[in-house]
């Protein structure tokens, strides 16, 4: 089905009826079938693949302690200082890779 053709006030009669007749006029050879299979889409494979990744997301810890256990070590010894020039350049670097949005 040409879906860029269609225009308001098509009914689902008018366009099976369009659908057979190009169909039929099809002069390059191929059958019914094999252009029906052309339109058919497989995503199983990918939507398991995703599923199995949301899986893995949901039984991973949330916190990371292996980030969390230093920064907590040395908040613990006051020993922790902010890198003020490394956080304002996150910053930046942040907006001006999202300004389109």
């Amino acid at each position: 089905m040409d879906i860029k053709s269609l225009v308001p006030g098509h009914t689902k009669a008018n366009l099976a009826k369009t659908d057979k007749s190009k169909k039929k006029s099809a002069s390059d050879g191929i059958s019914s079938a094999s252009a029906e299979s052309e339109d058919s889409v497989n995503i199983t494979g990918k939507a398991s693949q995703i599923s199995q990744l949301i899986q893995q997301m949901k039984s991973a810890p949330i916190i990371d302690q292996n980030r969390v256990s230093p920064i907590k070590e040395k908040l613990d010894n006051d020993k922790y200082e902010i890198e003020y020039q490394r956080v304002a350049n996150k910053m930046l670097d942040f907006e001006s890779n999202y300004q389109g949005y």
